[in-house]
């Protein structure tokens, strides 16, 4: 698999971890624009694009319904090794895979792109490297990663609906090429409304609200989603479909408590949306591109615990807009009260209408053309500012192995920020090294090494090699495991 395969040139589309879909989402619309027909008649007719995705999201496995080639690296939040090595750790990851796969283009979709990636960057001057920036940010937040824009050889901005509200850090800057929304959501492909909700569970003659914001107990009435679910529940013709499950059913009655449906691992939801007659979403860019272009009547209520992404002011533009509804999130009195102005089919019909008139996202495919359109790159030369912001990252990654986990801990209490998460040395632990994507694996507390199915032989030497870097792994405990029962994880020793 490491040598390049005639007829195929590959890019590597990336994602940081996360706090929703909407990263992994993203890249699976471009990988599936790179595959498509218009993709197709771009490229040489003997020289198709194999997209391959390369994710810290424990979610990933969901773009192998589309067909896709994954891996799946752990992030820096699973704290199984410390922190300054698994920058180490994630440069020899990607440079790793850029070996295995001879792509041309490394697209790292996310706000703040890794130490390790601009370190695998520096040695991959002949690669293309993309950074997908979305924008809306919150004011004053995530400055410092925009340092890290030199690095890369374009910027693509996806397009936001309420960008004219965008007063974050990216709203003046000129780098980037400015792309319509991208979204998962393809035209022609939402399924009739019989059979989306047959696919769900549901009744297709009885109107359905969708209620996709946080988990929580039915019987517990602070949260907004509880107050959305049971204000729908107060019209017995309604059912209701939520996303996040556990969801508890009790202190409803029996008949109520029937209407409501949880839908687990629906994915791309963006596909059923014909089945649900109103939605209360949170005002995430994923959840407004997929919901307001398919012209569901929607109420958005903006989650406020984002770190970067301005959900606040999306919800508030769109509201005045006339394309959807708002609420704040820690009002459950005014949810229900906008649930309630949702439930009249005169507000409905108007919210649709407005949506109906929104242009279709072609995002997707306008990033795909771009990343073609590197095909004859002729290779990366640092700036100044590129080769000053590496001696500044180098340097102070120098001083913090030095100094040791421990005090730059302390250095970083001393300064007003949060200590460095993870051990203060590697874990005696042996990894699972595995080619599925089996989500209870990734999501379990054992370290897990997955291998780009399909893969050479050559490449799992290699993989082996920064595993046994990466961990305290020693020989006797042998260099490989399948994804069966993994072994004990032993405790960190004290150093």
């Amino acid at each position: 698999m490491g040598e390049r395969v005639s007829g195929s040139r590959r890019v590597v589309l990336a994602t940081s971890n996360g706090t929703g879909m909407g990263h992994l989402a993203r890249q699976a619309a471009v990988a599936l624009a790179l595959r498509g027909p218009e993709a197709r008649a771009e490229a040489a007719a003997e020289e198709q694009v194999e997209p391959i995705v390369f994710s810290l999201s424990q979610a990933v496995h969901v773009v192998g319904r589309h067909g896709l080639r994954a891996e799946y690296c752990p992030s820096h939040h699973r704290n199984w090794m410390p922190h300054l090595s698994w920058h180490g750790y994630l440069a020899h990851r990607v440079s790793a895979l850029l070996g295995e796969t001879r792509a041309g283009v490394f697209v790292f979709d996310g706000v703040a792109p890794y130490l390790g990636l601009l370190r695998a960057r520096a040695v991959h001057p002949d690669v293309a490297f993309v950074w997908v920036r979305r924008g809306m940010w919150r004011p004053g937040a995530n400055r410092r990663a925009l340092a890290a824009a030199p690095f890369f050889d374009l910027v693509i901005e996806p397009g936001d609906l309420a960008q004219s509200a965008d007063r974050g850090a990216t709203s003046r800057l000129t780098d980037a090429v400015r792309v319509p929304p991208i979204t998962v959501r393809q035209e022609g492909s939402a399924l009739p409304r019989a059979e989306a909700a047959a696919a769900l569970g549901l009744d297709p003659d009885r109107p359905t609200a969708l209620v996709t914001l946080g988990a929580g107990s039915i019987n517990d009435a602070v949260t907004p989603a509880l107050a959305a679910i049971r204000t729908f529940l107060t019209r017995p013709e309604w059912q209701v479909a939520v996303t996040r499950a556990p969801l508890a059913r009790t202190g409803l009655p029996p008949a109520e408590a029937a209407r409501v449906h949880e839908l687990v691992d629906v994915y791309p939801l963006a596909q059923y949306l014909s089945a649900f007659d109103a939605a209360v979403s949170a005002a995430g860019y994923n959840a407004v591109h997929e919901l307001l272009p398919a012209g569901l009547p929607t109420l958005l209520v903006p989650n406020a615990a984002t770190a970067t992404d301005d959900q606040l002011a999306r919800s508030l533009a769109l509201a005045e807009a006339g394309l959807s509804l708002h609420a704040r999130e820690d009002a459950p009195d005014d949810v229900a009260g906008a649930c309630e102005r949702l439930l009249d089919p005169a507000v409905r019909r108007d919210l649709t209408a407005a949506c109906e008139a929104l242009p279709v996202p072609t995002g997707a495919a306008a990033t795909a053309d771009l990343l073609l359109g590197l095909a004859d790159f002729p290779g990366h030369r640092p700036s100044p500012a590129e080769r000053l912001r590496t001696v500044d990252l180098e340097t102070r990654a120098a001083v913090m192995r030095a100094i040791g986990p421990s005090a730059t801990s302390a250095v970083r209490r001393a300064l007003g920020r949060l200590p460095s998460p993870g051990p203060t040395r590697p874990l005696a632990v042996r990894p699972i090294l595995t080619d599925q994507l089996d989500p209870e694996v990734l999501r379990g507390d054992h370290p897990v090494e997955h291998l780009l199915p399909g893969s050479s032989p050559a490449y799992r030497t290699r993989r082996l090699a920064i595993a046994h870097e990466a961990y305290h792994w020693p020989e006797n405990w042998g260099r490989d495991v399948t994804a069966g029962s993994p072994p004990a994880r032993q405790e960190e020793t004290p150093r």
